[in-house]
């Protein structure tokens, strides 16, 4: 069985839609997707429509506003008043996007994550265990960046972008019941960029925006290192209790996607998409499917 891990990058999605594509033209079809933030769009997508469908959607898009509606005035009103908006952004556009996703039933298991602000923890329902409405739901909990766009308070809880706790949700895939033997890891941003190469602007977003890729880095690689280190102490005859070997592919862009993770534009989607089908014929070069 296949598994894929897809981690959160806002408008650098396009990158795992190309991996995608790839990999679908090969015949890598995953039985079990796991995805945070953005990465929860390609999940399900996979889950209820295909890869084809959200590169339709996502191509639509001419500006931000096509997909996130700005809410600016009304912060800077709750703010001084009170009221009833935590965000910069809603997403009632791309909700609207994702109810159009095809199918009814899920083609496959889709696992989300998102962190619940009230207790602190992370969750990670399932399209086996909901409804698609209220899949969706956790999709978009999923995507809610903190500060950027508005909370989603529902069930007691108040849900937030998943990435907050868990930008690549690789170990919790592998611990997946359906036990995969190969995974198929997607992420974002360039693994080990230096952080004195980047300049950071001296606006509140730059320093948000680049605080959040240092611990995406960081999470990349402690997760990637434990999945590597498993097989390699496996290959060497190590008895680890409950642990199996794990056919990794990884894909990683080699410089960054785009310069900034709420730019939607279409060239910036079209750019992502062929740095993700490069990367991806390059790892897939020798691919060799697992027996049945």
């Amino acid at each position: 069985m296949i598994g894929c891990c897809i981690s959160g990058g806002g408008a650098k999605i396009g990158f795992a839609v190309g991996v995608l594509e790839v990999m679908e033209k090969r015949g890598i079809r995953p039985d079990l997707a796991y995805g945070v933030s953005s990465g929860s769009l390609c999940t399900a997508a996979l889950c209820y429509g295909d890869i084809g469908f959200l590169k339709e959607r996502l191509l639509e898009i001419r500006k931000r506003s096509d997909v996130l509606d700005k809410r600016l005035f009304r912060l800077f009103l709750a703010l001084i008043f009170g009221g009833r908006t935590d965000g910069l952004y809603g997403m009632d556009i791309m909700r609207g996007k994702l109810e159009a996703l095809p199918l009814e039933d899920p083609a496959i298991k889709g696992v989300v994550g998102y962190v619940d602000l009230r207790s602190g923890e992370i969750r990670y329902p399932s399209s086996e265990e909901l409804s698609k409405p209220e899949f969706l739901d956790c999709v978009q909990a999923s995507c809610s960046i903190p500060f950027f766009m508005v909370s989603q308070r529902t069930a007691g809880e108040v849900r937030v972008d998943g990435g907050v706790r868990d930008i690549l949700p690789l170990k919790k895939l592998i611990r997946d019941p359906l036990g995969v033997e190969e995974i198929h890891v997607i992420g974002l941003s360039p693994l080990g960029e230096n952080p004195a190469s980047k300049p950071i602007g001296r606006d509140v977003l730059s320093v948000v925006r680049r605080s959040v890729e240092l611990l995406t880095d960081e999470i990349y690689e402690n997760d990637l290192k434990t999945a590597r280190d498993v097989n390699r102490m496996l290959d060497l005859g190590v008895d680890l209790e409950g642990k199996r070997k794990i056919i990794l592919y990884e894909y990683f862009p080699d410089e960054p996607v785009c310069g900034d993770s709420l730019d939607f534009r279409r060239e910036v989607i079209e750019a992502g998409i062929e740095k993700g089908r490069a990367v991806a014929e390059r790892v897939l070069e020798n691919y060799t499917p697992p027996a049945d």
